[in-house]
């Protein structure tokens, strides 16, 4: 596998001996309501850690950053909508980083480009896909955190649920499929 781009440490965050924040963890002290809606707190919790370079976690101090973002964001009934809400808990918890989106409806060519220019700069990106024809990844957030190459297909390395997952880059960005958000903390 050829790396196209990718962040510099390789074991991104550790969060208990997993790769990233996992949003299940919140179940130990909120309910299940919340934490099965609270992906793009994981997320964010992801993005935080990494600009701060934080890169390992127990799960208490896990629970305490995300419990912490929580409050910030509370999860609605449909979860964290749009990227505009976690970058204004960012506000609310006493951090002025701004963060770069890309525009709605891009082409896989924007896609692509914003991915490398954010990587190369060694920045996690946010994603929140809204119509995923996997179930998995339907309105939910991941961390995506490398873009390599193998065999002519380009693939997308992302956290989510506290592990790492591949997925080709047009299974994870479907032509015609909307995805609600992207950005990185700059």
């Amino acid at each position: 596998m050829n790396t196209l781009a990718a962040l510099k440490h390789k074991n991104f965050i550790d969060v208990d001996g997993g790769y990233g924040f996992d949003q299940t963890a919140l179940r130990e002290k909120w309910s299940t309501y919340r934490a099965d809606r609270a992906c793009g707190i994981a997320t964010l919790a992801n993005l935080i850690a990494y600009k701060e370079k934080k890169r390992a976690f127990d799960k208490n101090d896990a629970l305490k950053f995300m419990s912490e973002i929580l409050l910030a964001a509370p999860p609605r009934p449909w979860g964290i909508a749009a990227g505009g809400i976690l970058v204004r808990a960012m506000g609310r918890m006493g951090m002025n980083y701004k963060a770069e989106f890309l525009k709605p409806r891009a082409k896989d060519e924007e896609i692509r480009a914003f991915l490398l220019r954010a990587l190369n700069a060694d920045r996690p990106v946010a994603l929140l896909n809204t119509n995923h024809p996997n179930k998995s990844f339907r309105y939910h957030w991941v961390t995506i955190t490398e873009m390599a190459e193998e065999n002519g297909d380009v693939y997308v390395r992302f956290s989510s649920w506290g592990r790492r997952y591949k997925m080709r880059f047009e299974e994870l960005f479907v032509r015609g499929m909307m995805y609600r958000s992207m950005f990185f903390i700059k």
